[in-house]
């Protein structure tokens, strides 16, 4: 191989190891791509079917069609939130909830979109794959590129290499053998990698399209009021959130009734608030009046979504996990266990 292949070699290898080390190190960890100003079309099938059901809830308190048509015109056309709907109350009817169901048929309805029937004995919809395992493939096959790639060269300077001492012992060529000094001692290795390097991932962490938050409710916390800082992605504060009592049964603190979960955001002057009701309370007329002047009453029930908007956070929750105590009357009115899901994102401007 003579001497122009060999630089000609060395660029193409340096070039393509340049460019996968650039590609892993550059545009995953120094300078990743980061979304924002998002629409509602851009969020997941789980979370348009949530958002979705939050406004049927809405609308069945206000009854205000218009409203209903501005909101539901961002999840896309009219086929769309059809379709959608039909999605959710099928989803719905799956878990038992007929509540939410009958209140997405209602709005549809009343707003003129189609909801598509049902096949009997039809299968739910295929849950969506974590996006992590994209990643992950795509980091797996980018290793193995890289691996092969330098592989692939060493492979190509060995070969060439032994050619060029081929050649060199065809044509007789005088060559002097250099013996290189002594290879310098290794030097020290590095030290481990700074406390900072914690603080680093969690600030990539809250720069993500959202933050999430599991607030946890267990029976016999008598002064239980959780609460989670929003923060942006260079350690800004935004607001908070959280998650805290609101009513006993008969004014037992062992025995929770309602709790409410708000939503505060640093550029709003009120914080937004909804009451989450047990069947007890959301079906005792006065204890529900007197509740809902904290905010908009929410039926407590498994898989719910709910929404608070403020004037530039939007919070999505969802009940994970719920258990009643009905070791005492009333039944179904204190809450034994409640795992409440909030994702919090900054809304398009």
């Amino acid at each position: 191989m003579t001497d122009r292949n060999r630089t000609y070699l060395f660029i193409v290898v340096a070039f393509v190891v340049g460019l996968l080390i650039g590609w892993f190190l550059l545009g995953w960890q120094i300078a990743p791509v980061q979304w924002s100003n998002a629409t509602m079309q851009d969020l997941r099938a789980a979370d348009q079917q949530m958002f979705l059901a939050t406004q049927a809830e809405a609308y069945a308190l206000t009854q205000d069609n218009r409203a209903a048509v501005e909101r539901l015109q961002t999840l896309g056309t009219q086929q769309a939130v059809a379709e959608l709907g039909g999605q959710v109350v099928q989803q719905a009817e799956a878990t038992g909830d007929m509540v939410t169901a009958d209140r997405v048929r209602a709005m549809a309805a009343n707003l003129g979109l189609a909801i598509p029937a049902a096949a009997p004995d039809a299968a739910p919809p295929p849950a969506e794959p974590p996006q992590e395992g994209g990643s992950n493939l795509f980091t797996v096959l980018g290793l193995l590129l890289l691996v092969g790639g330098i592989v692939l060269a060493a492979w190509l300077l060995l070969r060439g290499r032994a050619a060029q001492e081929d050649d060199a012992d065809v044509d007789d060529f005088a060559t002097e053998v250099l013996i290189d000094e002594a290879p310098p001692a290794p030097s020290a290795a590095r030290s481990a990698a700074p406390a900072g390097s914690a603080t680093a991932a969690a600030a990539a962490e809250r720069g993500s399209a959202g933050q999430e938050f599991m607030a946890a409710f267990d029976q016999g916390d008598v002064s239980y009021d959780q609460s989670f800082d929003i923060e942006g992605s260079d350690g800004s504060y935004w607001g908070e959130c959280g998650l805290t009592m609101s009513e006993t049964v008969q004014g037992d603190p062992e025995r929770v009734t309602a709790l409410e979960v708000w939503l505060f955001d640093k550029s709003d002057i009120r914080t937004v608030t909804k009451v989450l009701m047990s069947d007890y309370a959301y079906g005792n007329q006065a204890l529900r009046e007197k509740l809902s002047s904290r905010g908009d009453a929410v039926l407590l029930a498994p898989d719910l979504g709910f929404v608070l908007d403020a004037q530039t956070l939007r919070l999505m929750g969802k009940i994970v996990a719920m258990e009643y105590d009905d070791s005492q009357a009333p039944a179904r009115g204190a809450i034994r266990r409640l795992r409440v899901q909030l994702r919090v994102m900054r809304q398009a401007r």
